[in-house]
């Protein structure tokens, strides 16, 4: 049987609008949260457990989420995420809780849920994302105390200027990515390289741009087609690509599941 690799190409088969996917591995265990874009203006998330394979969907959020302005704890358990949603329900929402406006905004969740535990507002166009500096500590993008709405309990919470690379930049550091060419300053291009993989970046929000290259032998093809690519805590290369997730085992790509039928239904709404 052939299995289309993370370009999505097979012979005689066309693959149109393949859901974007990008995941942040946990650096002390074997859990990970896949972000699944598409439709346009609907993510969903995953939970994936790298050690058996198993995925746990969970929220499906109408907005726009930032992967590259979020961050995994190391244990895997908590989920720091940046969004944006100008939907008039989510703003009359947000200000019927709130009592001001809220259109772009940090959360603290347990993924797969989006479900905040915590969350500060980014409404002003600057702030933005944060990191774990801990299990149970974290430092967002965000100055200024007030922005905090909702403090997440058991958590130590600090307030940094807006440091849009630094979240990207820190977890990629975390799992492992050594840097070859830091981003000079905000949209900049960087390098980075783990093992056998080299990483070119640019452009912490969406659309941000990733692009590999496989530096070992033999070639890995299907590397230069991947959207995102790392290896799990055993070594073992992981690949997402055109809506699809593969393992690479002793040189052969075995597809783990294929996200692509997975659709919001018109019912559902963003928490």
């Amino acid at each position: 049987m052939t299995v289309a690799g993370p370009s999505g190409r097979v012979k005689g088969m066309v693959q149109l609008s393949p859901a974007r996917l990008w995941v942040l591995l946990a650096s002390e265990a074997d859990r990970a949260v896949v972000f699944r874009r598409g439709p346009s203006r609907w993510t969903r998330l995953y939970l994936w457990n790298t050690q058996t394979d198993h995925f746990t969907p969970g929220s499906w959020f109408r907005g726009q989420l930032y992967p590259w302005m979020s961050d995994l704890s190391p244990d895997g358990e908590h989920l720091l995420y940046m969004a944006r949603n100008e939907s008039p329900e989510q703003m009359s929402a947000a200000y019927r809780t709130f009592g001001t406006e809220v259109r772009s905004w940090t959360a603290l969740s347990q993924p797969p849920s989006v479900r905040a535990l915590g969350l500060w507002n980014a409404s002003d166009g600057w702030s933005g994302g944060g990191v774990f500096d801990g299990n149970r500590k974290v430092t967002v993008n965000h100055a200024r105390p007030e922005q905090q709405r909702l403090r997440p309990p058991g958590f130590e919470v600090l307030l940094a200027p807006p440091q849009p690379a630094k979240t990207l930049l820190t977890s990629l550091k975390r799992t492992g990515w050594r840097l070859t060419r830091e981003p000079e300053g905000w949209g900049r291009s960087g390098e980075a390289q783990k093992r056998q993989l080299e990483l070119r970046f640019s452009s912490p929000l969406y659309p941000y741009s990733a692009a590999y290259r496989w530096l070992g032998e033999p070639d890995i093809p299907e590397v230069q087609d991947a959207t995102w690519a790392d290896f799990d805590r055993r070594g073992e290369l992981l690949l997402a690509g055109a809506g699809r997730l593969f393992r690479v085992r002793q040189g052969e790509v075995r597809e783990l599941i294929d996200l692509n039928p997975d659709q919001p239904r018109r019912r559902e709404r963003s928490p």
